[in-house]
């Protein structure tokens, strides 16, 4: 329903005032209104409400669209806001990943203590104390009286004599467990001239029947003559000769003087 303003019930009220005061006679003129002059003020007074209404209609409506413009704006104005700063952003992005590559790294490598070189194992040498033979704890060397140990080895595993082509006398072979012995008789002595191993004895500088190519080399070295399998050390008039089966010491001769 349309509400009517102060001004619009202040002629409302003049109007039916006059009226009124024309039917009873008071302070207007005697002569009676009629009936279409009444209907005239009355039609006058409905077109002024029909225009004063409708302004104050208009104002309410212009002021209730004026909060929506308003949160339109607002809402317009957050959302240019929100892109300003995405965009913003989205241009510092690279910046900050540029940065991060030109950077520098620490790497492990860089921090970790650096791994030292592995050291090639030793080479030993051949000496003169490494033409020998050891049985039962007692040494034989090479070109060494072999009577001065037959007393002290017992009986031999084996024994053979044949006559000397040189000298007056035996050359013989003595066999202890699994080496062998030549000697060749000199001035009454038996020489002892050639050494065979093939069991459990050893050399004096460990190396026996088994043996590693590694252990050989670790023991005399790697100066050796190679003749075919078999390796020879060579000092002066004596050699070592080790027969190698799969890269281990199968076999071990000692020979000269």
């Amino acid at each position: 329903m349309r509400k009517l303003n102060k001004k619009g019930l202040f002629f409302i009220s003049v109007i039916m005032a006059g009226s009124m005061a024309a039917m009873s006679g008071c302070g207007a003129s005697k002569e009676p209104v009629s009936a279409g002059e009444s209907e005239a003020a009355v039609r006058t007074v409905t077109i002024a409400q029909e225009e004063t209404v409708p302004e104050s209609a208009a104002g309410s409506e212009t002021e209730s669209e004026s909060p929506v413009e308003t949160e339109s704006e607002a809402e317009t104005t957050t959302e240019a806001k929100a892109e300003t700063e995405s965009e913003t952003k989205t241009g510092q992005e690279p910046e900050t990943e540029s940065k991060a590559e030109n950077q520098p790294q620490s790497t492990f490598s860089e921090e970790a203590e650096p791994v030292p070189e592995a050291v090639p194992a030793a080479e030993g040498s051949v000496s003169a104390g490494d033409y020998a033979v050891t049985i039962g704890g007692l040494m034989l060397p090479l070109g060494d009286d072999m009577r001065n140990y037959v007393g002290v080895l017992g009986e031999p595993d084996a024994y053979g004599a044949a006559k000397s082509c040189t000298e007056a006398g035996d050359d013989k072979v003595y066999t202890y467990g699994g080496t062998t012995i030549y000697t060749y008789i000199t001035n009454g002595a038996d020489i002892i001239s050639l050494i065979e191993i093939t069991g459990g004895e050893y050399l004096p500088s460990g190396i026996h029947i088994g043996s590693t190519k590694e252990e050989v080399i670790a023991a005399y070295g790697s100066a050796y003559i190679e003749e075919g399998t078999e390796w020879l050390y060579e000092t002066g008039s004596k050699t070592i000769g080790l027969q190698m089966t799969d890269n281990k010491v199968s076999f071990i001769e000692l020979f000269g003087q």
